[in-house]
């Protein structure tokens, strides 16, 4: 029996030596620490699961990394020779907490470049309405009243607003619990209440164009 294994059993803490390097992204994983969840004897392989202090001092650009290229960044394989003991530096509430505040921040990675400034807008903002502010102080800033736009959804039957309309955008108004973002719009003499999400800023080279169709992406997705 190897005796690395007759070391270690399932649930130790153990820390990763120095010198130790991630194959996929050449990151030095000297140091880091977690705890035995796996012990694969055939191929002579832990499966340590990161402990909170590990997982929060990860560089933005390894979990990005590893979101992209679907590998789990809250754990990692090691050789029986590449780890030594080390004792335990928080508990396993600690360890969820830190992975979910992980995962919603990085929920939008698989986006490429659009979800990284979907994440970068959001600012960790947690909750819907929170997004929603977050998006309102971003367009605010962003946008230059007014603008024009068509509309690019599909609208009920009858609505004075249909599929193809183009209107002025004239200011953001309110956060509506259904339907998000909420701006005024006018069309010839009249002025509407008009959800953001189903707007298009016209024409594509205006730089109101990505600030709205970003806002599109998130509300479509979220």
């Amino acid at each position: 029996m190897n005796k690395k294994k007759r070391q270690f059993k399932l649930g130790d803490s153990v820390r990763f030596k120095d010198g130790q390097v991630d194959e996929d992204s050449g990151t030095d994983i000297s140091g880091w620490q977690g705890r035995i969840t796996e012990i694969d004897d055939r191929c002579q392989l832990f499966l340590v699961a990161f402990d909170s202090v590990t997982l929060k001092s990860m560089s933005r650009e390894y979990l990005e990394d590893c979101e992209e290229k679907g590998l789990h960044w809250s754990m990692y394989y090691i050789g029986f020779d590449d780890v030594e003991p080390a004792e335990p530096r928080d508990t396993l509430t600690a360890v969820k907490k830190t992975i979910k505040e992980l995962a919603e921040s990085l929920a939008w990675v698989d986006f490429g470049p659009e979800g990284r400034e979907i994440n970068a807008i959001l600012g960790g903002a947690k909750g819907e309405r929170a997004q929603l502010r977050a998006w309102k102080k971003y367009l605010q800033k962003s946008l230059k009243f007014p603008f024009r736009a068509k509309i690019s959804e599909w609208q009920r039957p009858g609505a004075p607003l249909q599929a193809g309309h183009r209107v002025r955008v004239m200011g953001i108004e309110e956060i509506d619990e259904w339907y998000g973002l909420m701006v005024v719009v006018k069309k010839g003499s009249k002025f509407y209440l008009f959800p953001l999400c189903d707007l298009e800023a016209i024409p594509d080279r205006s730089p109101n164009h990505d600030p709205v169709q970003l806002y599109a992406v998130w509300f479509a997705n979220k």
